[in-house]
């Protein structure tokens, strides 16, 4: 075998080593980078956990108002630079700022009410009801105080109690949001859900308490009465004794804020604004029937008691002195 051969030979079998190794070596590098991004993802998702239930921590242990618990709770579990409760006037649809939890000092009385004209951003997710994330170059649905917030996208998302919408939040975001959208937004509504259900039962504590404090000045009958008629927010239930009725949804806002009113007129032009809170095809024909429906209800789950009575030309109201 001549020096030629011999080296070509070298030369192959040191080629194919190289490449060998260099297989090996690729391998082992793709497989420690999976591993790193599968150790990272977990990271990411541990930390997410731990801020899920720091939050919730945060939400059941604080003794201010849901509200401002909800913004807190929100920040915490999203990593929000600023979150802001916005409160439904359910008369006339608006939007108005009245809670927030921020990293920055800021003057929220100073912020405008966004009313249904705007048709700025807690307008078109309160009216759609379903949350919406929006960057900050999308700034034509937005209202001028968007400004004062630094911020890189903006999470929006209606609180809905059955289906009325009471109130709507703004997450402030720096970072961008990528692939992890669905698990913050999970853990958000997680937080949401938890509010929903802590305010319902806090209403129910308030107007249980209030039956009690005016069936005291009742006779001993119209005590059980009243102790027996309650309104179930989550099924929309009218409930006395041991029976209860379903209500449409029109009719569950109208009694709602029937109970509201505690024996006070409800105006005929209140109840269009509940109906219709964007003025759009008010139907008062319709409403009339919703009013005529209510009371037939409630009168065959009531022992035939007349509870809503009628202000000619005016509006409705409950008969306190018959609960």
């Amino acid at each position: 075998m001549n020096l030629e051969l011999i080296v070509i030979l070298a030369l192959g079998i040191t080629s194919i080593f190289a490449l060998f190794i260099s297989f090996v070596f690729i391998r082992t590098n793709k497989k420690l980078l999976n591993e790193k991004n599968i150790l990272e993802s977990l990271i990411i998702k541990n930390s997410a956990s731990n801020r899920l239930v720091d939050s919730l921590e945060s939400f059941l242990e604080k003794k201010d108002n849901a509200e401002k618990k909800l913004c807190d709770s929100v920040r915490l579990v999203s990593s929000a630079n600023t979150v802001i409760y916005l409160e439904m006037n359910k008369i006339d649809g608006s939007f108005k700022p009245v809670f927030y939890s921020s990293s920055n000092e800021l003057n929220i009385d100073e912020f405008s009410t966004e009313y249904v004209d705007d048709k700025t951003l807690s307008i078109i997710a309160g009216s759609e009801g379903t949350y919406k994330i929006s960057r900050k170059s999308e700034d034509d649905i937005f209202p001028k105080w968007f400004d004062s917030i630094e911020f890189e996208n903006v999470i929006t998302l209606p609180i809905i109690k059955g289906f009325e919408t009471s109130g709507c939040l703004y997450i402030f975001l720096s970072n961008k949001l990528e692939n992890n959208t669905d698990e913050l937004l999970r853990n958000i509504w997680i937080i949401t859900n938890l509010f929903q259900k802590t305010e319902f039962k806090e209403n129910k504590v308030l107007f249980e308490t209030s039956n009690e404090e005016v069936g005291s000045t009742e006779d001993k009958d119209n005590q059980t009465i009243i102790k027996t008629i309650s309104l179930d927010e989550n099924l929309e239930l009218l409930k006395f004794k041991d029976k209860e009725i379903s209500l449409s949804n029109s009719e569950y806002l109208i009694m709602k804020r029937l109970f509201d009113k505690n024996g006070e007129v409800l105006s005929y032009t209140e109840i269009e604004n509940i109906l219709w809170p964007n003025k759009d095809g008010i139907n008062k024909s319709a409403m009339r029937l919703h009013i005529h429906r209510l009371r037939d209800k409630s009168k065959n789950i009531s022992e035939n008691l007349d509870v809503i009575k009628t202000v000619r030309g005016k509006g409705i109201f409950l008969d306190k002195s018959l609960m």
